[in-house]
C-alpha cells in the first residue's frame, strides 16, 4: 500500500496540470472511481497533501467520487498522467457539463412544422442543431448580423425587437449622420426605396408584412415564452428596404450592406456591422442573369462575397426550369449565391409553384404553410420560396455562431474564402430528397444540424 500511495501522490500532482477539458463544468473538478475495497478513510489519505479542496462520495457502492482540486492545473495533470497507473483507481475523467435538452418554450412552436422536430418528413434538424448552439456571437465574440433586404420590417414586433440590429453610433430621428457613415438616422438599417433611415414602414403594406415574416423565420427570438422561434434564437437582424422598385433600388440596398461590412472590417469591429449573410426573397421572373441587361446583379453579389457575405436568394414561385427560362437573382452565377426552392412537410417540392434547375437552384427548404411573425405583434402562415429562403439564411448565421475557432480565424483573415467554405459545408450537408433529384444542384433539402456539426469541428 505504501508503494501505491507514493505512486498515487506522484501521479496525482503531475496529472493535475494538463487535461483541462472544454467540456468540464469546473476545470478543478474530476470524477474518480476508485478500486473496490478501498475505504473512504484510505481515499482521504491518498488525497492528502495533493492540494485537494473537496472530496465527495457520489455513489458509495461504486466507490465513485468527486474530487475538487485547488487549481485546475492539478486536476488536468491528474487526468493525463495518473489514470490506471497506480492500481488504485479504475478511471478518472472531467466533470462534464450536462445540458438540459429542450426545445424553446415559445408557445406557437408546435405549429412550426419546419422547426419543431415533430414532422415525420421535411425536418431540417434544428432541434438537434440547437444542442450545438442557438445563434448569437461567433467564436471571437463578434455579433453575427443578417441583412434582410426586403420591403422593410416591423422593428418593434415583440418577438423580434430584442434581435434587431442597432447602430449604436446613430441618434434616432435627429436628421444627422452621427457616425459619419454616409447614412442619416440608420439606427436599425436603411430604406433604399425612400432613401431615408426609417424602417418602421406601413403596417398595411404587404411588403412590410413580407419582410417581417421573413425576419421571424430566420431570427425570431427563441425561448422567450413568446409566439414563435426563428432558426436562430439570438442573432442580429438588419432591415434594408430595397425589394420594391427597380434594379437601382436593389443596388442602393446592397450598397448599404457593402458599406456597413467594409466599415466593420476597416474599423476592426468598432463601426459598421459584421454582416455575414443577406436574405433576398424577391426577383425578376424569366430573366437571364447572364445577359448584359442584368450585368450589375452578379457584380453586386461578388462584391458582397469579397467581404465574406453569402447572399441567399429565393427562386420563382412559378413551376419553371430556371436553367432554361431564367430568373434573377436565383439564376445568377456568383460563387457567393445560394438559390433556394420551396419544399413542404412531406419533403415534396411545392407543386403549386416553385422554380427548379439542375444547374442553378442549389437546394430546397421548407416554404409551405410557414408560421412566422407579421406586423402588429401577430403571427401568420404564409407559403412561397420567400419563406424557404430565410430558413437557409438563418442556417448560415447559425453556422457562424457555432463554427470552430479555426473557421472563425479563417473567415477573419480571408472572408471570401471563409464564405465559400461555409457554403460548401452547408450544401454538402443536405438530406437527399427524391422530389429534388435531377432538378436541383444538390438534389437535397437543408439540414441545419449536419452543417452545424461539421463546421463546429472544422
Amino acid at each position: 500500500m505504501a508503494k501505491h500511495l507514493r505512486m498515487f501522490g506522484f501521479g496525482l500532482a503531475f496529472w493535475m496540470a494538463s487535461q483541462a477539458s472544454a467540456l468540464t463544468s469546473n476545470p478543478k473538478k474530476i470524477i474518480v472511481r476508485f478500486q473496490d475495497g478501498l475505504k473512504h478513510e484510505e481515499i482521504q489519505t491518498l488525497l492528502q497533501n495533493q492540494e485537494v479542496e473537496k472530496v465527495e462520495a457520489l455513489v458509495p457502492s461504486l466507490n465513485l467520487y468527486s474530487v475538487t482540486f485547488k487549481k485546475s492545473s492539478l486536476s488536468s495533470s491528474f487526468l493525463k498522467t495518473f489514470s490506471n497507473k497506480s492500481g488504485l483507481i479504475r478511471y478518472a475523467h472531467p466533470d462534464h457539463v450536462v445540458k438540459l435538452r429542450q426545445s424553446p418554450n415559445d408557445p406557437e412552436l408546435k405549429a412550426q412544422w419546419s422547426l419543431n422536430g415533430l414532422s415525420a418528413r421535411g425536418d431540417i434538424g434544428t432541434t438537434q442543431a440547437w444542442e450545438i448552439g442557438t445563434g448569437g456571437k461567433d467564436a471571437h465574440g463578434n455579433e453575427v448580423v443578417v441583412a434582410v433586404v426586403d420591403g422593410g420590417l416591423d422593428v418593434n414586433h415583440k418577438d423580434l425587437q430584442n434581435n434587431i440590429w442597432t447602430n449604436s453610433g446613430e441618434t434616432p430621428g435627429n436628421g444627422v449622420d452621427d457616425d459619419k457613415n454616409g447614412y442619416i438616422d440608420d439606427v436599425n438599417g436603411w430604406n433604399a426605396v425612400e432613401e431615408n433611415g426609417t424602417l418602421a414602414g406601413n403596417p398595411t403594406d404587404m411588403d412590410f408584412l413580407h419582410g417581417t415574416h421573413v425576419a421571424g423565420i430566420l431570427g425570431a427570438q427563441g425561448n422567450n415564452k413568446l409566439q414563435v422561434s426563428g432558426v436562430n434564437w439570438n442573432t442580429k437582424i438588419m432591415g434594408v428596404a430595397g425589394s420594391s422598385g427597380e434594379t437601382s433600388v436593389v443596388a442602393r440596398a446592397y450598397g448599404y450592406v457593402i458599406a456597413q461590412k467594409k466599415l466593420w472590417l476597416e474599423s476592426k469591429g468598432k463601426k459598421g456591422a459584421n454582416i455575414v449573410v443577406t436574405n433576398s426573397s424577391f426577383g425578376v421572373d424569366r430573366a437571364d442573369c447572364a445577359s448584359s441587361d442584368f450585368a450589375a446583379w452578379n457584380d453586386l453579389y461578388n462584391e458582397m462575397g469579397k467581404l465574406g457575405i453569402i447572399s441567399v436568394v429565393a427562386t420563382s414561385n412559378s413551376d419553371v426550369d430556371v436553367d432554361s427560362d431564367g430568373d434573377v437573382p436565383s439564376g445568377c452565377k456568383s460563387s457567393y449565391i445560394i438559390s433556394v426552392t420551396n419544399t413542404d412537410s412531406e419533403d415534396e417540392k411545392y407543386k403549386d409553384g416553385a422554380g427548379y434547375g439542375a444547374k442553378t437552384i442549389h437546394l430546397g427548404a421548407p416554404g409551405t404553410d410557414i408560421l412566422s411573425t407579421v406586423p402588429g405583434n401577430k403571427t401568420k402562415k404564409l407559403t412561397g420560396t420567400s419563406m424557404a429562403t430565410p430558413h437557409v439564411t438563418g442556417a448560415v448565421a447559425l453556422l457562424h455562431s457555432v463554427a470552430s475557432k479555426n473557421f472563425a480565424q479563417l473567415y477573419q483573415s480571408q472572408p471570401a474564402e471563409g464564405a465559400k467554405l461555409l457554403k460548401d459545408i452547408l450544401l454538402k450537408s443536405v438530406d437527399p430528397v427524391s422530389s429534388l433529384k435531377g432538378i436541383t444542384i444538390t438534389e437535397g433539402r437543408l439540414n441545419v444540424f449536419k452543417a452545424a456539426d461539421t463546421i463546429s469541428k472544422y
